[in-house]
């Protein structure tokens, strides 16, 4: 083989693997795009509140649920023995979370969803805001930023 031609081969076998190692970069990032849920309640609402942590988009399931719980325990619009209450509800990959609440406080009304899809998230997440909202309250549920992960939208 001369040396030209050797030269081009190597190239070429480089640059496939440069290519192949692209590709996996862009693929990990969009398949390995991790997200958590972590809710904090008493069981009375109405009460004592609800603490929320959101995760998405993380490399790792564990780092997700990390990430979930401490969004949830560092909730600002919860008192303490809310925030200590604070656990996993579900992980998820490739789907979208949405939380609704009503606003005003001592009310009941709030709900959480994950689907595979920002609409269903905010459609179940309303719906369940509204069952828990009591006579009267129904309407004013408010849905909250919904978050996709990888690469549901």
């Amino acid at each position: 083989m001369s040396v030209s031609l050797h030269l081009r081969a190597r190239v070429l076998s480089l640059a496939g693997v440069g290519l192949i190692g692209l590709v996996n970069a862009l693929s990990t990032t969009a398949t390995r795009a991790d997200g958590a849920l972590a809710i904090g309640t008493t069981g009375d609402i109405a009460k004592d509140g609800l603490a929320i942590g959101r995760s998405w988009n993380y490399k790792t399931k564990s780092q997700a649920e990390e990430m979930a719980l401490k969004e949830c325990r560092n909730f600002k619009d919860a008192p303490q023995r809310t925030r200590d209450r604070c656990r996993l509800i579900s992980t998820f990959r490739n789907e979208c979370v949405a939380a609704v609440i009503d606003p005003k406080a001592g009310t009941p009304g709030a709900g959480w969803a994950v689907a595979g899809n920002s609409e269903v998230a905010a459609q179940r997440a309303m719906a369940a805001c509204k069952a828990t909202a009591g006579k009267g309250r129904e309407d004013y549920c408010e849905k909250d930023e919904v978050k996709c992960d990888g690469d549901a939208k």
